[in-house]
């Protein structure tokens, strides 16, 4: 009789460890109730955050290294268009540089003068009518671009840092 006791006991301590085993695989396998949904990687597109204050400037995507500035403030890049006047009155959109490169995509119609500070050079790509054109201005300088040279109106569509 002993014997056959020891056989249950055995016999149901697999049993016990079998389903155990079991159950434990199985919940191992599904997903935590109310947690189905994993949220997705981070992966930068480099969009511009926020709408632009001028209604003709359109920020299309850029580092985050060359910022809208309020004209009033030391501006490092100043653009000037007869299409975007800055709160201060004047034709301007001015942008500040937060590192030492750096890249905007943007859409500014009727671009005439492009302005840098003392800090920093500029590459500026412009079209104008289908025809593409690339503009650089040293640190402290300006270049005039379409009608203030007699030429059809332009549009900005990008900004480099280049020095």
């Amino acid at each position: 009789m002993k014997s056959n006791i020891a056989r249950w006991l055995i016999a149901g301590s697999l049993a016990a460890a079998t389903t155990f085993g079991a159950t434990a695989l199985a919940s191992a396998d599904t997903a935590p109730g109310g947690d189905t949904a994993t949220p997705p990687p981070a992966v930068e597109d480099f969009a511009y955050p926020g709408a632009s204050p001028f209604p003709a400037l359109k920020l299309i995507r850029g580092d985050g290294h060359i910022v809208l500035a309020d004209c009033n403030t030391a501006t490092q890049i100043q653009l000037w268009s007869t299409a975007a006047t800055s709160p201060s009155g004047g034709p301007g959109v001015c942008f500040r540089v937060t590192g030492s490169s750096g890249y905007l995509s943007l859409e500014l119609p009727q671009t005439f003068m492009i302005q840098t500070s003392n800090e920093r050079s500029v590459r500026a790509d412009l079209t104008s009518e289908g025809v593409a054109q690339t503009v650089d201005v040293a640190k402290g300088g300006a270049a005039t671009v379409g009608v203030a040279l007699g030429q059809k109106p332009t549009m900005l569509v990008e900004l480099r840092i280049t020095g």
